[in-house]
């Protein structure tokens, strides 16, 4: 089970974006995330800014390429970022047919409908009504 999801969004903050894609998007920065990278050219722009940046670390140089990674700080102004920018995204799990799954979404509705859309692609007779009448959602987190 994926207990911190990947959502799919674009962050105007050039340097939070950054941040945010290194993880892999996760909905809660300070998860466990699947990912933790960022390579970009040695002698780049953003090489030397990362340098330069308390929130990434240089893991290496290999062949011109120069590999970061998300410290913890780079994960908690992340997190400030998205809460101060009024970021929709959260986790919810999803109960249904004894089983439970965690899907980033906006709403419990959004999450509900989420499900369904998995739940429907393996049970192609299972209607929206009936899922939605056996499913319970709750929000993880705070």
């Amino acid at each position: 089970m994926i207990s911190n999801p990947r959502v799919n969004r674009y962050l105007k903050d050039k340097a939070m974006d950054h941040i945010d894609h290194a993880l892999g998007r996760p909905v809660d920065p300070t998860g466990e995330t699947y990912r933790n990278h960022f390579a970009t050219g040695v002698d780049s722009q953003e090489a030397k800014a990362f340098g330069a940046s308390e929130n990434w670390e240089l893991d290496g140089l290999v062949r011109g390429m120069a590999y970061f990674s998300v410290t913890g700080a780079g994960r908690k102004a992340l997190a400030d970022h998205l809460k101060a920018i009024g970021d929709p995204w959260r986790p919810y799990a999803v109960e249904w047919n004894e089983e439970t799954c965690i899907y980033a979404a906006t709403s419990e509705s959004d999450a509900k409908k989420r499900a369904y859309s998995s739940a429907s692609d393996v049970f192609s007779d299972l209607t929206f009504r009936k899922f939605d009448r056996e499913a319970s959602v709750m929000r993880l987190g705070a």
